[in-house]
């Protein structure tokens, strides 16, 4: 192994590291030491990778951008396929319904109202997936040869919006666990003018 895949291996535990710690204490309450103790490294080798935590919070932007690519990839080559677009929704309502990814949405809103550069970051990726989805509906109600009842780009938010507030309240154990009060994406679509 060369010393360049050692330190993109290294980063990667680091922003594990830094990850599990963000979950367990939050942004605020977790300090460099205590990512370089779960890291496994020191804390001079910390800062020779990251030169602060806020460095650490923007790598987790370039990690979400990097996990949602691939779902984004295939929604953008769904070429006005309805299922495929709805198979979108369910895996994204799927990937935002895991507790961490709720606890960690918590935190990133929390730091993004304090830093503007963190809210840059994950504001760019939620641009980036509406953008898409926006575009995907777009391509599909111009296959069915129909008028969207809303701006393509505002039934983009809105669905986001829903599912993202569904899995917050799922993920961070608010739901009452019944299937019935569960978010049904058809009907949603179906809400905002679409055919299910």
């Amino acid at each position: 192994m060369n010393r360049t895949d050692r330190n993109e291996q290294r980063v990667t535990q680091i922003l594990q590291a830094a990850l599990q710690c963000f979950l367990a204490k939050g942004f605020h309450q977790t300090s460099m030491r205590d990512i370089a103790q779960a890291a496994g490294v020191s804390l001079g080798n910390l800062y020779n990778h990251f030169p602060g935590k806020e460095a650490i919070i923007l790598a987790v932007a370039v990690a979400e951008s990097e996990e949602l690519a691939p779902m984004l990839q295939r929604l953008a080559a769904a070429d006005g396929e309805r299922t495929q677009v709805m198979a979108f929704l369910q895996d994204f309502h799927a990937l935002c319904r895991q507790p961490e990814w709720a606890t960690l949405a918590v935190e990133v809103l929390a730091e993004s109202a304090r830093n503007p550069a963190v809210a840059k970051a994950f504001a760019a990726n939620r641009r980036q997936l509406q953008q898409v989805l926006g575009d995907a509906l777009l391509r599909v109600a111009q296959r069915e040869r129909r008028r969207p009842a809303l701006a393509p780009a505002l039934q983009a938010q809105v669905l986001l919006d829903a599912i993202e507030s569904d899995a917050l309240r799922r993920g961070l154990g608010e739901a009452d666990g019944t299937e019935d009060a569960s978010l049904d994406l058809g009907l949603l679509a179906l809400l905002l003018g679409a055919r299910a």
